[in-house]
């Protein structure tokens, strides 16, 4: 039947090309920490999931014996307005969420690049943050408590319901990103925030990159407040309010989200920074309104879904940097499309199958990790979120994780002393 709590799946929940997987779907937190407790019972190797839509990310697993599934823990179990804040479990997806806070004119503002169907214990594990991140910080500013279940099934909270609950180490911080390596997320409180009463997105197109970083680097600068600032390739750029394609410009997208006269004002400020002197020739401004700004960041998200894209990378450097890395990045891989967080340093590339045109796996190989090690001579980095099988099996993904390697492994031993959860996937084979 549909309320079956274990299948065997052959589609979505794949880790690494098998036929098929054991999935469990627990109903309640305590199935799921009974589950565990099977699993360390059998020494079953266990791999967390939400939708299903992160398994491609990380190292192949060492074992994978089954995967846990929180998708069904998707209840809303305590809302509070008037507090802004909000306990929620682990397979809630973040826009089923967002749009019951809407009612109260409320949200967490999160935005993760990807399918809607996300859930947040999936955007906490994983740390997955999007163009938002510019104007309100990354998943573990939002989060406040948290409860978890461990791998011989004991169940442990860290934080609170509070805003200002935090005594010692924050182990809400420990969890975030950590990739379900040292327990599964259950359930998350978090500080909400009052949704803005208008936005608009301001759209500057160019093709030389380097000017509109440049802008970039002038808003950051300046005392404007942007919510997003995306620099986007030319075969990134071709979206139009007028349905019109310009696929042989750079894009910057900057969005402002505040009270109508906050953003009014920013707007003419900004087209102002677009007439600047300091830049060798003014930039001409578009402008998107509230709907058409919301359906070109809902779009520009949900287009990393998009199964056609083979490979994903994740570059990160310094924002005074990205000229350099952007032209850096296009010599030595070149025809990739480029999303650039340009008030953080962030760089994601993605590529189609048959990327690099012309090279081997061997060669590709042998390119990424040069260019890998330039980036970090650089004091950057480079994570490769997807990429074809015949890679993953040579690379890990993650890099080098430098001198808190021995801390990690510390910590894993603690927590997972025989790793059982997500084996192998993580940092350095954690």
């Amino acid at each position: 039947g549909e309320d079956r709590a274990v299948i065997i799946d052959g589609l979505r929940y794949r880790v690494s090309g098998e036929e098929s997987r054991v999935v469990v779907f627990p109903h309640t937190q305590e199935e799921l920490a009974e589950t565990l407790r099977l699993a360390s019972a059998e020494s079953w190797s266990v791999i967390p999931a939400g939708a299903g839509t992160w398994l491609e990310a990380g190292n192949r697993p060492l074992a994978a014996d089954l995967i846990v599934s929180t998708a069904r823990l998707d209840r809303v179990l305590e809302y509070e307005p008037a507090d802004l804040t909000a306990t929620v479990e682990a397979g809630c997806p973040l826009a089923k969420f967002n749009q019951q806070a809407r009612e109260h004119g409320q949200w967490i503002p999160l935005d993760p690049f990807g399918a809607p169907e996300g859930t947040i214990g999936a955007t906490i594990a994983t740390a997955s943050y999007g163009p938002l991140r510019c104007g309100y910080g990354i998943p573990r500013d939002w989060l406040i408590g948290i409860r978890v279940a461990h791998i011989d099934g004991k169940m442990t909270r860290a934080g609170g319901k509070v805003v200002k609950n935090v005594a010692g180490y924050d182990l809400c911080k420990l969890y975030t990103g950590s990739f379900g390596t040292l327990a599964i997320i259950t359930e998350m409180t978090f500080k909400l925030r009052s949704l803005a009463t208008a936005g608009k997105t301001v759209i500057f197109r160019n093709k030389d990159e380097a000017r509109l970083a440049t802008l970039a680097t002038l808003i950051q600068a300046s005392p404007l407040q942007p919510s997003a600032m995306e620099l986007l390739s030319p075969d990134r750029s071709d979206w139009s309010n007028d349905g019109s394609h310009n696929s042989n410009s750079w894009m910057l997208a900057v969005q402002f989200l505040h009270e109508p006269e906050a953003v009014e004002s920013q707007i003419a400020s900004i087209r102002e920074m677009g007439s600047s002197n300091l830049l060798t020739a003014p930039l001409a401004a578009e402008i998107l309104a509230d709907d058409e700004s919301q359906r070109f960041w809902r779009e520009y998200r949900e287009s990393e879904a998009d199964t056609s894209a083979e490979w994903l990378l994740r570059l990160t450097t310094l924002p005074a940097d990205l000229p350099a890395m952007i032209s850096l990045a296009n010599r030595q891989l070149p025809g990739a499309r480029w999303r650039v967080h340009a008030a953080n340093g962030v760089l994601r590339l993605s590529a189609p199958s048959g990327w690099p045109a012309g090279w081997t796996p061997d060669e590709t190989l042998r390119r990424l990790l040069d260019f890998r090690q330039e980036i970090r001579s650089h004091g950057g980095q480079m994570v490769v979120l997807r990429a074809p099988g015949e890679i993953l099996r040579q690379l890990d993904v993650w890099g080098d994780p430098g001198s808190t390697l021995p801390l990690m492994r510390a910590i894993k031993q603690k927590f997972d002393p025989h790793s059982r959860l997500n084996p192998g996937r993580f940092v350095a084979g954690i």
